[in-house]
């Protein structure tokens, strides 16, 4: 930061920092021995602002350095806003790998439930699966329960990788509550989907994390500043293995729950992203 020059007057500092402002130059204004130092933030933008400094002393009345302070509060208003987003965003790691249950508590109990549940599978699936017929009867946690069934140790170590990484990048943006919202929007129509298409003897987290990998990936195309990147690695693994499984080369997979929990995060995100300019705009 280097010094443009000075003025006698704060009104007359502070007119002409707004109207560097207005013109794309930061700067700012601080007394200096009786005096008001004009400060510019980018050096090479320091003879410039000398020039305009001239030009200023000429006329400080002009009409331009009036409309200036207009502009510039805006600028200030643009600024301020994105850095608030900027820092809401900010994730530092050391606290997001520190406590991850009391950070992330509702994706560390979707791991802690499903991996109870999986040396148990036969004694906790006739209470978990699906089936229309109960749930007419009023066993409605069935609509989500065999999201927390799993069946041999390569479908829970992919399922439980790809929660822990997706849904504690989600949970840490959402917050837990809606994070909770998010998953219960997913987990159900997935479920509907496939118990109707297929069959009810069927579980897993994928269509969950189909869905949250679908929400992320459309919320932050749609909007960078969210927070919300997907390394590119990520979408060719999670698509890739979408594509084996629509194939039939992993084998029996629940392919529907996979598809309806993507579509389903998909809309998810991009409603997400409507919603928010919605509020920007109130």
């Amino acid at each position: 930061m280097r010094q443009a020059g000075t003025l006698a007057s704060q009104k007359d500092a502070e007119r002409f920092a707004d109207y560097l402002v207005s013109q794309g130059i930061s700067a700012k204004v601080e007394p200096a021995d009786g005096q008001w130092s004009i400060w510019v933030h980018d050096e090479n933008q320091v003879d410039p602002s000398k020039k305009h400094l001239e030009d200023f002393l000429r006329n400080p009345q002009d009409e331009r350095y009036r409309e200036a302070e207009r502009s510039a509060r805006q600028v200030r208003r643009e600024a301020a806003e994105k850095m608030r987003r900027a820092q809401k965003n900010f994730v530092d790691l050391r606290d997001q790998w520190a406590n991850p249950v009391r950070r992330r508590p509702v994706t560390m109990a979707l791991i802690l439930i499903s991996v109870a549940a999986y040396p148990l599978l036969h004694t906790v699936a006739p209470w978990f699966f699906f089936s229309g017929e109960l749930i007419e009867r009023g066993e409605v946690w069935r609509l989500v329960t065999p999201i927390f069934l799993h069946f041999g140790l390569p479908h829970i170590i992919f399922n439980m990788w790809w929660l822990y990484d997706l849904g504690g990048i989600i949970e840490l943006k959402l917050r837990s509550l809606r994070f909770a919202g998010l998953v219960l929007a997913i987990a159900i129509p997935s479920n509907i989907a496939q118990a109707l298409a297929v069959s009810e003897g069927f579980g897993g987290m994928s269509g969950v994390v189909y869905g949250l990998f679908g929400y992320a990936w459309v919320r932050g195309r749609l909007d960078p500043a969210c927070g919300l990147y997907l390394r590119p690695d990520v979408a060719f693994w999670m698509m890739g293995w979408f594509v084996l499984c629509m194939g039939g080369v992993i084998g029996n997979v629940a392919n529907w729950a996979h598809g309806v929990g993507l579509l389903a995060g998909g809309i998810l995100g991009y409603a997400a992203h409507w919603i928010g300019r919605l509020r920007q705009k109130a």
